[in-house]
């Protein structure tokens, strides 16, 4: 008796500990239960969508969310338009977009100085509509419109608007198989593949003697200096700027003073850098020492007559 009263207890007790742990188990699950899907509503307003002439139509909630994902192709598979169903699209004026459109740009802008132009420059409509996250937008290239020694993936697709002009695409990624580059577009604008192109050098400050200079009937802007002084080669881009603005009509001298100790000492150099303005008759109009600011110069070059 007294052993069926131990295996009773024992009984009891495991029955006990087995609840406890059934509780807790219970309470935890229920603690780590993911919440419960917030339903957003039916859909609140229509998105039509055009590309290029074809046209389709989508769903956004109250506040421009997408209703599912949407991706678009052209009828040749080579231009796509893609959004996640999270993606918000507003206009300009923060309302909920109603019409998107992308096409062929009518009146396509220059390209920047830095780059070409590959292919056609496509726009996305209305201008200054955003959406976030960026929408995925993929454009084609021909492998014959690319410049010599241009590789594929050197290309990249930029954004242009009419107040900043072109800008930077940070994201890219490049099907050489099927010839498209795809970027992210956050503002509704216009679209273009680019490929960086190499600029001409810089134009080049010929080291005219300053007697030639001041002999040939054109106002003159000597700059008496050294490769080696800070100021000078701070002065070397703004006398490069001036000969490019005034190519026909000013001469742009630099003197070496250390090679023409001469020359220095005849024109009572005395620190440098010192530029000197001259006329057209070769008489001397002006002088300054250290660095000489464009706004400056321009203005001291008018009074010969240069501007």
């Amino acid at each position: 008796m007294k052993l069926k009263g131990i295996n009773f207890a024992a009984k009891i007790s495991a029955i006990g500990i087995l609840l406890v742990l059934l509780l807790t188990l219970a309470v935890s699950c229920q603690a780590t239960e993911a919440p419960a899907t917030v339903s957003e509503g039916p859909a609140t307003s229509e998105l039509n969508v055009d590309l290029l002439g074809t046209q389709h139509t989508y769903f956004l909630h109250g506040e421009g969310r997408l209703v599912g994902n949407v991706v678009l192709e052209s009828p040749d598979r080579k231009v796509t338009l893609s959004m996640i169903s999270v993606t918000t699209l507003l206009d300009k004026d923060g309302k909920p977009l109603t019409f998107l459109q992308l096409q062929a740009d009518p009146n396509p802008p220059n390209p920047p100085a830095d780059a070409q132009i590959i292919g056609t420059v496509y726009g996305l409509t209305p201008h200054g509509a955003t959406s976030n996250p960026p929408l995925m937008l993929t454009l084609p290239y021909r492998p014959e419109d690319l410049p010599e020694d241009v590789q594929e993936k050197d290309l990249y697709i930029a954004s242009y608007d009419e107040e900043n002009g072109w800008g930077k695409s940070f994201y890219k990624k490049i099907d050489t198989e099927n010839h498209r580059v795809t970027a992210q577009v956050s503002t509704l604008s216009k679209y273009a593949i680019l490929v960086a192109k190499e600029l001409p050098p810089p134009p080049s400050l010929i080291m005219t003697s300053l007697e030639e200079a001041l002999s040939n009937g054109r106002p003159t802007i000597a700059e008496f200096g050294s490769s080696k002084c800070v100021p000078c080669k701070m002065m070397k881009p703004v006398l490069e700027n001036l000969v490019i603005i005034f190519e026909r009509e000013l001469n742009v001298v630099i003197i070496e003073v250390y090679e023409q100790m001469s020359l220095a000492r005849g024109y009572k150099i005395m620190s440098i850098p010192t530029q000197v303005i001259f006329d057209e008759n070769g008489q001397e109009i002006t002088r300054h020492i250290g660095y000489w600011s464009m706004e400056e110069i321009l203005a001291e070059l008018e009074q010969v007559g240069v501007k």
